[in-house]
């Protein structure tokens, strides 16, 4: 190669650059545009089944740690949507709730210990 740019290649080149750019927005950015409210329901339904296959396992063999781990994920989506959704009381009442969820998985946690 001469070192020149090859102009041929110019606009496959200036697409991945392109695409890496807004790949690079953070998530939480464009999470909570249009649609936030399905978004967070979608996220918390895919949650609920890690959830309860983490239940039944922590039932079947101890590990409250996995169980604690889903627990704590669901409280951070929840947090992150009230921050953007600050006014929906609906999901400010789960995130109490699931905040007592939460601690109770990590008392059981430490009694195992």
């Amino acid at each position: 190669m001469s070192g020149r740019i090859v102009t041929q290649n110019w606009p496959w080149t200036a697409g991945l650059v392109g695409m890496a750019l807004s790949l690079g927005t953070p998530i939480e950015v464009r999470a909570w545009e249009a649609t936030d409210r399905q978004l967070y329901n979608n996220k918390m339904a895919l949650l609920q089944v890690i959830r309860d296959g983490a239940g039944q396992r922590a039932a079947q063999s101890g590990d409250v740690e996995t169980l604690c781990l889903v627990l704590s994920i669901g409280v951070d989506v929840t947090e992150r949507y009230v921050q953007a959704k600050p006014k929906d009381e609906q999901i400010r009442k789960r995130l109490k709730g699931m905040r007592k969820d939460l601690l109770s998985c990590l008392a059981l946690m430490q009694q195992s210990r």
